[in-house]
């Protein structure tokens, strides 16, 4: 089952930039660090934190949740949890996406 793992990450760095997974929430990245523990934070626990937001759903059981926070000099950054399904943190990626505009 690892093995799906890393196919899942390639998909979602190919989607990220698209409408289809744009987050919908806007949260400080220090709350998602310290909130979100791979390997041991729940779905129910990050909701709880953070709040619901944009997520896709796989028939794997997989779940994928992305939350954007504002980063240095305007740019905004993007925070993708990957949830296992047992309901458990498996990974996390985040990283500047993108500039906004004044």
């Amino acid at each position: 089952m690892k093995w799906l793992i890393f196919p899942l990450l390639a998909l979602l760095a190919a989607c990220s930039g698209t409408r289809a997974l744009q987050a919908s929430k806007n949260v400080p990245y220090a709350t998602l660090q310290q909130t979100v523990q791979p390997g041991s934070s729940t779905r129910e626990q990050v909701r709880a934190a953070l709040g619901d937001s944009t997520s896709i759903r796989f028939d794997s059981g997989y779940e994928v949740w992305m939350y954007s926070y504002p980063a240095a000099s305007g740019a905004q950054g993007e925070y993708v949890i990957l949830f296992g399904g047992d309901g458990v943190v498996k990974k996390v990626r985040s990283g500047e996406v993108y500039r906004v505009r004044k």
